[in-house]
Formats: structure tokens, sequence, C-alpha cells
């Protein structure tokens, strides 16, 4: 994975950024040419996205899970969504136009049609936007080089990505000692420098990259539960939003989910990108 696929900015703003990035993928056979295949029928027939014959998808680099590069979406879920979009005789259009701030609000207004980047169901969550089944589990980690777990951190420094969730939590709970980043280069950075102690993460994106750009004695602790950080109480479901307004579309990506689970796909790119597949078995829907 190039430096450019790990940029991440979880600010939770939905401030715009200049230029937009807009990648067409024919998804449905056919010419090179936008559009799909006259033969292609749709698991669901009547859906109606933002721009007829596509599925426009708010999203940003996040790997495994997203990963653009070039006028290639790849990753977990944007394997998934180009399976998704096979199923329904879609054109899969990628903006990402204002970063992962962006993301949720873009499905709120209806600049798209769904959003992608590892968004975990919880409870806020359920008033804003329609959230799909699960896709997988998604593990947190504490990432640190001396095997430090959830269970002592008092008295470390501890950093973490802006937007996560457990962030409030720990902030009372460590006060000055919880630093909180914009982007995964420059808190892993500090990490191997040795400016903090440890920071907390997604289980699978740290693993993944550690595969090409690991750090020496770096350990990857799944959280246990504390009394200090309730969003450790529970393991967070990965899925995939869309718009409260267009609940036809949110309830044909339910069982398009489910189709590929059942048909073994969601394992298979759970297996592609290193992930044990279990986690593609993540039980009934919950929110944290």
């Amino acid at each position: 994975m190039t430096p450019n696929r790990r940029t991440l900015v979880r600010a939770l703003s939905a401030g715009t950024a200049a230029g937009l990035l807009a990648i067409s993928l024919t998804a449905c056979g056919g010419s090179d040419t936008a559009g799909t295949a006259s033969d292609c029928t749709p698991a669901h027939e009547g859906l109606t996205t933002i721009t007829e014959g596509e599925l426009t998808v708010a999203s940003y680099d996040y790997a495994p899970a997203t990963i653009l590069d070039g006028e290639n979406v790849t990753g977990m879920e944007g394997d998934l969504i180009n399976e998704i979009a096979k199923l329904e005789c879609l054109k899969v259009t990628v903006t990402t136009s204002g970063g992962t701030g962006a993301v949720i609000p873009s499905v709120q207004s209806g600049r798209a049609d769904i959003g992608s980047g590892n968004w975990l169901r919880t409870k806020e969550r359920t008033k804003i936007v329609y959230m799909s089944t699960p896709l997988w589990s998604d593990p947190q980690a504490i990432v640190s080089t001396t095997g430090l777990t959830s269970d002592n951190l008092e008295g470390k420094i501890i950093g973490s990505v802006a937007g996560n969730l457990w962030n409030d939590s720990m902030q009372k709970w460590l006060g000055d000692n919880f630093k909180i980043y914009q982007d995964d280069e420059s808190i892993y950075g500090d990490l191997k420098a040795g400016r903090i102690d440890a920071l907390v993460a997604s289980s699978a994106s740290a693993n993944y990259r550690f595969q090409d750009a690991p750090i020496e004695g770096a350990t990857v602790v799944d959280v246990k539960p504390n009394p200090n950080v309730p969003q450790f109480a529970a393991v967070g479901q990965v899925m995939l939003p869309s718009s409260l307004e267009n609940d036809t579309l949110g309830k044909a990506l339910d069982e398009d989910i489910q189709k590929l689970r059942e048909d073994g796909t969601i394992k298979k790119l759970l297996e592609k990108y290193g992930i044990d597949p279990s986690v593609g078995e993540p039980g009934a829907p919950s929110e944290l």
C-alpha cells in the first residue's frame, strides 16, 4: 500500500475540500464506455439512485476497507460494493470530495447514494442514515511496541485519530495524556518515534498496515471491556450508510449483502486482504 493510500482524515465536520475525484467503473459488463450491459437484469427492479443507472459512493482512503488507486476502487468494501453494483446493473461512481468528514453528510444531503470507509453501526447514526445489515465485525485494538492492553493505559501517552467513537471517553479518562491526530501517517509516525506509548485503531487496519510498513516490536491487541470506555464493551459492526429517505435502496443493499455472505463472496474478500474470515459472520445487527 502506498503512502497516499494510507492518508486518513477523520475530522467529523462536513467541511469541503478543493477538488473532486470521480471514479467510474463499469459494473455490469459490456463495453468500455459508461453504462451497463443491456442484457443485465437487476436483482431489485425499480431502485432509485441519484443518477439513473449509477451508484454514487462517498468514500476516502482507509485500507484495507477502501483503497483508491488510480481509477480503481478496491479494498474489502470497494470490492463488495462493486459486487453489489453488478447485482443491480449499476455503474459505480466514487466521490472523495471533502474526505472522511463529508461521507455521512453526502449521504444525508443526497449527494451520494451510499457511504463507504469502515463506518460502524451506532445508536446515533440510526437517527441520520439507514444503516445496512452488518458487512463484518471490526474489533478495535491497542497498538504499541510494549504490549500494552486496554487495561493498562493510565499514565501512558495514548493517541487516536479524530472522529473515533471512543475519543470523548478516553479524553475524560486520560486527560492531557490522550492525543488526537488528524491522519494515520502522523499517529503511526509518532508511535514509531516513541512520542506516544500506544494508539487505538481498527485491528484490521493496523494489521494490514504492518504487512508492508511494520514497526519493530509493534503488537496489535484487541481491546477488552473497560469501564472508562463504554465503546470497548462490544465489537463494532461495519455497515454501508444510505439515505433514510430511500429505504428501498437500503433494504435492497441488505438483501444483496446477505446473498454475498451466503454464496461465500464476503469470506473470499476478507481472505483476499488477509483478514480472518470469521469476522464475516458478525451475528445479529447491533449498535455501539
